[in-house]
């Protein structure tokens, strides 16, 4: 979803409105802003199971901060500092359990099973499949799961500089996946 600027002017308003206390104002903004946001965290999040976690986060995050927001400076900067910081948070926290899991490769059945809906999370995270798990896996320890380097070269078995080569060699690799996709379109 993508918004006008007359929108984004509206919300302004509408948080205005809330500040204030009314909760008119507010059920309305949480059920306009709701699919931006839930579309934001869903292209950020590659876990499909932890998207609804992350979503709520996101909206107790917003509502625990509706009060630090300046009606003279713009909203959309502001809700989108606010959703990635609790997009981060929530990430973070996540990653503690995710530690613990026993990681389960996805079936093909299922990968094609899955919904897609053509956004860059899709197309990346069917990118990442296409990698060679060598080079796949220290992509996904930094870049999703938010390793350090040395931790992802530790559970790996790896050096830090082999980690870092087949971290850069993924990463180029994406890249020119992602651009085959691209022009072939």
């Amino acid at each position: 979803m993508k918004a006008s600027p007359s929108q984004w002017q509206s919300w302004s308003q509408m948080m205005r409105r809330v500040q204030e206390g009314d909760e008119g104002a507010y059920r309305t903004l949480l059920n306009e802003l709701g699919p931006l946001l839930y579309g934001y965290v869903r292209r950020r999040v590659f876990n499909k199971s932890l998207v609804d976690d992350v979503y709520q986060e996101v909206l107790f995050t917003f509502h625990r901060a509706r009060h630090s927001y300046m009606p003279d400076r713009p909203f959309a900067p502001w809700l989108f500092t606010l959703a990635h910081n609790a997009f981060l948070d929530a990430i973070g926290r996540n990653r503690k359990f995710a530690e613990r899991e026993v990681p389960v490769e996805i079936l093909p059945e299922q990968a094609h099973a899955e919904e897609r809906d053509g956004s860059l999370g899709d197309e990346l995270h069917q990118a990442l499949l296409r990698l060679p798990e060598s080079l796949r896996r220290p992509v996904e320890m930094l870049k999703i799961e938010g390793l350090t380097v040395e931790e992802a070269a530790e559970r790996l078995g790896l050096s830090v500089s082999a980690l870092k080569v087949r971290a850069h060699r993924g990463y180029a690799r994406l890249k020119e996946i992602l651009l085959e996709k691209r022009v072939t379109k």
